[in-house]
């Protein structure tokens, strides 16, 4: 993206794009993180998606004016920058009027959780607990099915075999 498209997406959406995310837009080389779905560096696509969104996309609740659709996630819940505060939203599938999933101060910070969660505090790392709170139901089904019921199946042989 060069100064231009720049310019032309302020003008279109009528904002002045913080300088974070300006100066991410400008990069010659985007690093790979985040990727080209979390960041949209499409000057059209983001017009267009910026715009549908502050017109009601698909019956939701009109965005503000100062909101600039950056990108999206495979579960359609979009980014945002606010152009006044600078702040990024992950939205709701873009609804505004439901809890943010996430906020980030600025796109710096965004910028870091998305393409380096470790230094953003989400070290990505399970704890004990975690782990055993996730495999706990499953080892009791398979415990259950491969040792508790043939244990009653052989008990009731049993109890069969000494009353016959």
């Amino acid at each position: 993206m060069e100064i231009r498209d720049i310019q032309s997406l302020e003008a279109a959406l009528a904002v002045s794009l913080p300088n974070g995310y300006r100066d991410f837009l400008l990069l010659s080389a985007p690093p790979d993180l985040p990727d080209e779905t979390t960041v949209i560096r499409d000057v059209s696509v983001i017009i267009e998606a910026t715009l549908s969104y502050r017109t009601g996309f698909e019956g939701l609740p009109a965005w503000p004016d100062h909101w600039v659709y950056v990108g999206d996630e495979a579960d359609a819940c979009p980014y945002v920058i606010d152009c006044l505060s600078g702040k990024v939203i992950r939205t709701d599938k873009g609804n505004l009027h439901r809890p943010p999933l996430s906020e980030h101060i600025d796109f710096e910070s965004f910028f870091t959780s998305v393409s380096m969660p470790e230094l953003a505090g989400d070290s990505g790392t399970e704890s004990f607990m975690d782990r055993i709170r996730f495999h706990l139901p499953v080892a009791m089904a398979l415990f259950t099915i491969f040792i508790v019921f043939p244990l009653i199946a052989m008990a009731i042989r049993a109890l069969y075999r000494m009353i016959f």
